[in-house]
């Protein structure tokens, strides 16, 4: 299935995309239809009446989203200097940074370098910790698309990775949620960014370093994943900042981000000064 959330002037709901039509489940909240379980996959399965005049949002707003970095080995390519990790490495971001498709990414200040990343992100259904390895992708809900928007100047002035990724708006999420059943095998997917209809990026998941179940393993011999956490599994080379002039999201563009059998996720840039 495909499930969405959406707003409408009664409210907002839980929605399955089908044929595109958008269909009630009944359930106000991701969170909660996540919660249910088998029950809430069946009630989703069971939607018949569309929805009219429906706005999407984000498919969800995680209570934490944990960013794998530098996990795919184009980053060699691109960056000489840059040191393959050994080991699994991780960034947040926040809440408050959540946007859906269709919201403008705003850039808070003047001459700031923002740029975009493309990341398959997945869903966590069932919690846990100390997930094993070999059970990990039981535990996934489905999977969505991430751009994963950064300041540049800020995250690499002093290391403030933290502020860096998180001006609001900094993390549209969407279209939607693509069940586990549904998108099948992670690994045959590609990955893109197109910057005012040019490709930026474009990669093959299966150029990933460390796979979705190992980042789970990984993150949960130390912190607990809950349902409805996401966690993002890296991007290709491409990005902004790289690039030889480098290329940065300037008020007026439209950067979409997607990733094959989920969809594509486009928000416009615009001045917030």
């Amino acid at each position: 299935m495909r499930l969405v959330t959406y707003a409408t002037e009664n409210g907002t709901g839980v929605g399955v995309r089908s044929d595109g039509r958008i269909l009630a489940t009944g359930v106000a909240d991701m969170h909660a239809l996540i919660a249910a379980g088998a029950r809430g996959l069946e009630r989703a399965r069971q939607a018949a009446d569309e929805v009219a005049g429906a706005r999407l949002l984000a498919p969800i707003r995680p209570g934490k989203t944990l960013c794998s970095g530098i996990n795919y080995a184009s980053h060699a390519d691109e960056n000489p200097a840059a040191k393959m990790p050994e080991e699994p490495f991780f960034f947040s971001k926040l809440p408050s940074a959540v946007i859906g498709p269709g919201a403008p990414i705003v850039i808070p200040r003047a001459r700031m370098l923002t740029d975009y990343e493309v990341e398959l992100a997945l869903v966590i259904g069932r919690g846990g910790r100390r997930i094993a390895e070999a059970d990990a992708l039981e535990h996934v809900f489905g999977w969505t698309i991430l751009n994963d928007v950064s300041a540049r100047d800020v995250q690499f002035k002093d290391m403030q990775i933290t502020l860096g990724k998180n001006p609001d708006t900094f993390s549209p999420i969407g279209p939607e949620i693509v069940t586990a059943d549904e998108l099948g095998d992670w690994s045959t997917l590609r990955v893109s960014s197109t910057l005012n209809g040019r490709v930026m990026q474009d990669a093959p998941t299966s150029e990933m370093l460390f796979s979705p179940a190992r980042l789970i393993a990984f993150l949960t011999e130390l912190i607990t994943l809950e349902p409805g956490d996401v966690v993002t599994t890296g991007s290709p080379a491409g990005v902004g900042c790289f690039r030889d002039p480098p290329v940065y999201l300037q008020p007026g563009d439209e950067i979409t981000v997607s990733v094959d059998r989920i969809g594509d996720l486009t928000n416009p840039v615009k001045a917030g000064w």
